[in-house]
């Protein structure tokens, strides 16, 4: 690694604690890509569904949209292969681009859920795509966070010098998560508000698909300046969001996936971890709160948003969420609310937007960019 690269990592060591940061000088997010299911499911068909065992624990029909947010999601099919969905996504992040497969030195596919064990899903993207054996293709799976990590990770290449360009890349279909939750909750005679209220926002989430194309400045076409950031993991907490098996859509039926979440002290824990951490985030980018125009958490739901904002001490009004119409897309959930929201709410030139993300472990990312 150059001398160039390993200034881009800083680490902090002081009496009181350890402080893991990044800065980048050359790198620019230049592009999106999406790709989201036609076919929507709405909590209300869900608790439609799953109306016996409402009826029996006496749970008011409306709680799981009331207590979420989310309004609907996306489904793919159970057999949609997250590749598939992925190089919809990653094939239109490169048509905005304007930069030609032959150009891209790595793809980093950051998807939880994945076409098989083994190759890695990045593998079958970037043949899709018809890249050049002259690269690199990886996965990176860490939950909700993956694609925030493939952005550092990526990042990191290009400032070194390594790669002028490449793609990162997650397409997330959960339908087979979803609907085995509902069979497990309608199977069980001995369910109690207990473990439903476990099992609850696995069923807030949806499908969907996301990628972006990150270049050195030296080629880039007017992309927005990746500033930098910081990390946490608080891993004393990994036991509060636990997936049962591999999401591997080619294992067909021989696996049925469950989530179980303590949703409430996940909440907590998160909430406060981003309070600690975010002293080190002004720190980091040289923002104070004042200086942050936009704000994306995590697409988890309307209480974990506001417990984030109410910790961070940030502004709610520069939140923009998509979660009410679209679920928790996994890790295509916060770049996909970027990549909306970029178009929604008009961010200007020389705008300080700051993502949040936090994902089950429990880790932390929290990423700034200037457009």
């Amino acid at each position: 690694m150059t001398a160039q690269g390993r200034a881009s990592m800083n680490v902090r060591v002081s009496q009181e604690h350890l402080m893991i940061s990044f800065r980048f000088k050359h790198v620019r997010l230049e592009s999106f890509g999406l790709n989201f299911p036609t076919t929507l499911l709405s909590s209300a068909e869900i608790e439609e569904r799953i109306a016996p065992v409402y009826e029996r624990l006496r749970i008011p029909v409306g709680t799981l949209e009331r207590v979420s947010g989310v309004s609907t999601r996306g489904i793919w099919p159970t057999d949609v292969t997250p590749s598939s969905v992925a190089t919809v996504a990653a094939r239109e992040a490169l048509d905005r681009s304007g930069f030609r497969p032959d150009q891209i030195g790595a793809l980093i596919n950051c998807s939880v859920s994945r076409d098989f064990f083994e190759p890695a899903t990045a593998c079958l993207v970037h043949h899709a795509l018809g890249i050049p054996e002259e690269s690199l293709a990886l996965d990176i799976t860490n939950a909700c966070i993956g694609f925030s990590d493939g952005l550092i990770m990526l990042s990191h290449l290009i400032e070194a010098g390594t790669v002028k360009a490449g793609i990162i890349c997650s397409g997330e279909n959960i339908s087979k998560v979803v609907h085995t939750t509902c069979d497990q909750l309608l199977s069980d005679p001995d369910i109690t508000r207990e473990k439903i209220l476990q099992m609850l926002p696995t069923l807030t989430l949806g499908c969907g698909a996301v990628a972006a194309v990150l270049c050195h400045d030296s080629i880039s076409n007017g992309g927005h300046a990746f500033v930098g950031g910081v990390a946490r993991s608080a891993s004393q907490h990994h036991q509060l969001c636990i997936g049962n098996g591999d999401f591997s859509v080619g294992q067909g039926e021989e696996i049925a996936p469950i989530m179980t979440s303590d949703a409430a002290q996940l909440m907590i824990a998160a909430a406060k971890l981003g309070g600690r951490a975010f002293p080190d985030v002004t720190a980091a980018l040289g923002w104070s709160k004042e200086h942050v125009d936009h704000v994306f958490c995590h697409q988890v739901g309307r209480q974990v948003n506001e417990a984030f904002y109410r910790e961070m001490g940030l502004d709610f009004d520069k939140d923009f969420a998509i979660y009410n119409r679209y679920g928790n897309m996994v890790s295509a959930a916060l770049p996909a609310a970027l990549a909306i929201g970029a178009e929604e709410k008009k961010i200007q030139p020389g705008e300080k937007v700051l993502l949040t993300a936090f994902g089950s472990g429990l880790n932390a990312r929290f990423l700034g960019f200037k457009w």
